[in-house]
């Protein structure tokens, strides 16, 4: 029942995570995480199969069952779970909950959805099929497709896809091969990544769980979100706007490319958001930075004139669904007042830069509309700048005339789009 209550998805794990009594072990904790996120990730597809077997569709089915069904199936068809451990779980959940007399309905609903194959499925139109086959609104399928075409198949795929996690070496406290040595002897996996200090690593536990993250040794950083911060250049000595900057994970990178040295202004609009930024600061020993509240699309004159300035402006999150389940279900009803901020928040961060500067526009969405077009209509008016390309980029990234842009099932990271922009 959880599954489907208002507000964000891991903050509603947490909480119900936290009233266990006993405190679950860290392997049923994960274990119940992972039914959790399958169910809610499969979502549409699962109530699609359970409803070739029920009497009235699982929405209109009482709430425990409902939930019941989807987790059980979600175990059983998505978790390798054994048919039968998930069909007496579930049916013993149905008694515990008070209802005995669903817990036929319960074994027998599972029992044969189970074993039926949803590709046989058929839909009169393929975004109706992207849609319920990958689990997203109708308002997420119908953008997917209207820009991508087929494509939008593998790169809803990608979005069920985990990888490694990526992080960013703290070259103020340590280096990239002896921060590999001291992951390793910490139990983690480690290999290199695609450019200099940044890692790849399959952890135990949670990242933050390390002594090395404790010790300030790394941040996690996603390859996209780093690509973006490399992207301005920042070099020691220069000052730097960071107008986005909550949690402040590009500002440390910023920090680092700096050497410590110079002026980082990590701003965001979030008064909540602000500490993040100064734990994160504190944590891997940024002294060069200094954090405030600013909305980005709004001009604070006091701030002065900046070498460069990065916008990694609020967007719709349609490129990282993979790791933020919930904007599965957007209507993206607001996005054309989105939209708008953006292309304020990038015109107002024009004004704050010096004369020979570099401003670098990113986002983690993969829609055309909060990207390539935001930078056309920006070089529109502002014919004296130009788009530059990056000096190296990972495999699979597109290089556009607008900017760069990773796609999920090509570049095997979240969907993001970066553009670096100076005058002529």
């Amino acid at each position: 029942m959880h599954q489907e209550r208002d507000g964000y998805s891991n903050l509603v794990l947490d909480a119900e995570l936290k009233k266990c009594e006993p405190p679950l072990s860290r392997r049923d904790a994960a274990f119940a995480a992972g039914i959790f996120y399958t169910t809610l990730e499969r979502q549409r597809l699962i109530d699609c199969c359970l409803n070739q077997f029920t009497r009235k569709p699982v929405v209109k089915l009482d709430a425990p069952v409902r939930a019941i069904l989807r987790a059980g199936l979600a175990q059983a068809k998505f978790l390798d779970v054994p048919l039968p451990a998930a069909v007496n779980e579930s049916v013993k959940l149905a008694k515990a909950f008070g209802k005995t007399s669903a817990a036929g309905m319960v074994n027998a609903v599972l029992r044969r959805a189970a074993a039926f194959d949803e590709k046989t499925l058929s839909f009169p139109q393929p975004v109706e099929r992207l849609a319920v086959q990958y689990s997203l609104s109708d308002a997420v399928a119908e953008f997917l497709y209207r820009d991508y075409g087929e494509e939008a198949f593998a790169i809803a795929e990608a979005f069920y896809h985990r990888g490694d996690t990526f992080i960013r070496v703290n070259t103020l406290k340590t280096g990239d091969a002896a921060l590999t040595d001291t992951l390793r002897a910490e139990g983690c996996e480690v290999r290199p990544g695609p450019w200099p200090h940044c890692l790849a690593v399959r952890f135990p536990a949670s990242p933050a769980a390390t002594k090395a993250f404790a010790q300030g040794l790394f941040h996690v950083q996603g390859l996209a979100s780093q690509f973006a911060a490399l992207c301005t250049a920042a070099q020691s000595g220069q000052r730097v706007l960071d107008l986005c900057a909550a949690p402040g994970g590009k500002s440390l990178t910023m920090a680092e490319a700096m050497h410590n040295e110079g002026t980082l202004v990590s701003a965001d609009a979030v008064k909540s958001r602000l500490p993040l930024i100064e734990q994160a600061f504190a944590r891997c020993g940024v002294t060069c930075g200094s954090v405030r509240q600013g909305d980005a699309s709004q001009f604070d004159e006091s701030l002065g004139t900046f070498d460069r300035v990065l916008c990694d402006v609020p967007c719709s999150g349609l490129g990282v669904i993979g790791k933020k389940p919930d904007i599965r279900f957007k209507t993206l009803e607001n996005l054309s007042s989105l939209v708008s901020l953006q292309q304020k928040i990038l015109q107002n961060a024009v004004r704050y830069l010096a004369q020979n500067g570099r401003l670098v526009y990113s986002t983690c969405t993969i829609n055309v509309n909060e990207n390539e077009d935001q930078i056309r209509t920006f070089c529109r008016e502002h014919p004296e700048f130009h788009v530059v390309a990056p000096q190296t980029v990972p495999e699979g990234a597109a290089v556009g005339e607008w900017g760069t842009l990773f796609l999920p099932h090509r570049t095997a990271s979240d969907g993001f789009f970066t553009a670096i922009l100076e005058r002529v």
